[in-house]
């Protein structure tokens, strides 16, 4: 986990670049790689490089927060349909750790898991047309845990809705589960399109380990007014 950041220490945003992945999925394994078959194990860190490496595979923007001296406070990685992908070659390195995980046994079943969550996810969208009504998606918005309550993630959401606005983007969807704070969705006034739980679904739990989270789908408007031009933008943590 990142050294914890003071209320006054400075935060920069910029652009995402191939050298940040390793502390993005560093700090995604710190905040759910204890879920499922992996958890506690070696291959926690390898199942967690494979979801970043799906959110990264379409993504045509990122955006970084990190402190002065180069500590990681957040990324949102973005879709924007009709843009290129930032990064062409995490295709082929999402195959590299897929096959990596399915070296292990442990690694085979957190993966087996893993792509049933993304089907999962991939029937919600087909349900709703949510792809039909919407110009980009959120493919991942993660806080450090050291930056949370000093205004980093609503700079991040911001200059993404800003890059939405700029490109012509009127709506926009994620993907959440309930082990995330979906309650800052609904104080962002988005729509709640779908929702599957848990509790109604006791197949997914094919490995007699923890039951899978509830999942929903939110949808929203990008704001009319916008954040500004900030891709150089450094302010201080509030």
């Amino acid at each position: 986990m990142c050294a914890a950041a003071t209320a006054t220490s400075p935060v920069r945003y910029r652009p995402l670049i191939w050298n940040d992945i390793d502390k993005i999925i560093q700090a995604f394994d710190d905040t759910w790689g204890n879920w499922g078959v992996t958890g506690g194990r070696p291959e926690s860190w390898l199942l967690s490089k494979h979801f970043v490496m799906h959110y990264l595979q379409p993504a045509t923007r990122g955006d970084v927060a990190e402190t002065a001296d180069g500590r990681f406070m957040g990324v949102t990685l973005a879709r924007v349909v009709g843009e290129p992908v930032l990064f062409p070659n995490a295709s082929e390195e999402l195959d590299r750790v897929d096959r990596e995980l399915n070296a292990t046994e442990h690694g085979a079943m957190g993966l087996k898991d893993t792509l049933h969550w993304h089907a999962i996810e991939t029937d919600m969208e087909n349900a709703v047309g949510v792809n039909e009504f919407t110009q980009a998606e959120v493919e991942l918005f993660l806080v450090s845990a050291d930056a949370r309550g000093h205004g980093v993630g609503g700079t991040l959401w911001r200059r993404m809705m800003t890059h939405f606005a700029e490109h012509g983007v009127r709506r926009y969807y994620l993907h959440t589960d309930s082990s995330c704070d979906v309650g800052y969705y609904d104080h962002k006034g988005l729509d709640r399109v779908a929702e599957r739980y848990a509790k109604d679904h006791p197949e997914d739990n094919r490995l007699g380990q923890e039951t899978m989270d509830d999942i929903f789908i939110y949808a929203g408007d990008v704001p009319a007014i916008g954040f500004g031009n900030q891709e150089n933008h450094e302010e201080a943590a509030k």
